[in-house]
């Protein structure tokens, strides 16, 4: 992209960083039906820009930089005679609903019981995964 042809690595990327967040911004209004202010999003961009670029200078300037390794986390059975419960929402801003799914399996990995759930109106994440945790306790009680 030649937008920033021309021009220091530092202001190319104090401008991808306020691309960044006016993109976060626009996200926050669509599915959160909240936004930040103008002008405190150039503040914000500078402020995350700034801080990332004395991290990446903290990190270079280290005798022994740290290496980073991603794992591969894949599903573990629970121990004998255990149960785990595995939760998950859902968000359908066109319909105005929120949806909660969640499965028991035993100690051989096998599905005890699996269930959903629709909640009217919106939630945010921390919402939505609160009400499926909430109904997943609620469907083994009555088992």
């Amino acid at each position: 992209m030649a937008i920033c042809q021309g021009e220091s690595k530092d202001t190319a990327g104090l401008f991808a960083m306020m691309v960044w967040v006016l993109w976060n911004n626009r996200n926050n209004k669509v599915w959160n039906e909240s936004k930040e202010e103008g002008r405190s999003l150039g503040i914000k961009s500078r402020h995350l820009w700034e801080e990332w670029h004395s991290v990446q200078h903290c990190q270079h300037d280290s005798p022994s930089p740290v290496q980073q390794q991603q794992q591969h986390l894949a599903w573990q059975k629970p121990p004998m005679d255990w149960y785990k419960c595995n939760v998950d929402a859902g968000f359908y801003n066109e319909l105005n609903k929120t949806s909660a799914g969640w499965c028991l399996r035993d100690h051989t990995g096998n599905f005890v019981v699996v269930d959903t759930y629709w909640n009217e109106g919106k939630c945010s994440i921390t919402e939505g995964e609160s009400i499926a945790l909430l109904e997943a306790m609620k469907g083994m009680e009555h088992r």
